[in-house]
């Protein structure tokens, strides 16, 4: 199978909402398996995310959970 090119893109669809499956522990941080929903209609099964414990003290946040909530774009308004 060939290598695929990264496209770049100006702006893509919203994501809906989304379900945390699991969360584990990396030596950076965490790893985060989740399903995502978008507005477009399509969904994104057991997909993987690194959250650091960087961005999280960027996030201003301990919590996992808040911190996978603001790097997803989901802000308190």
């Amino acid at each position: 199978m060939s290598e695929l090119e990264p496209l770049e893109y100006e702006i893509g669809t919203a994501i809906r909402d989304y379900d945390i499956i699991a969360i584990t522990q990396t030596v950076n941080g965490f790893e985060v398996m989740l399903n995502i929903n978008l507005d477009s209609g399509y969904s994104l099964e057991k997909t993987k995310m690194e959250i650091t414990h960087e961005d999280l003290e960027g996030y201003e946040t301990n919590e996992v959970e808040e911190g996978i909530k603001y790097a997803l774009g989901f802000f308190d308004r």
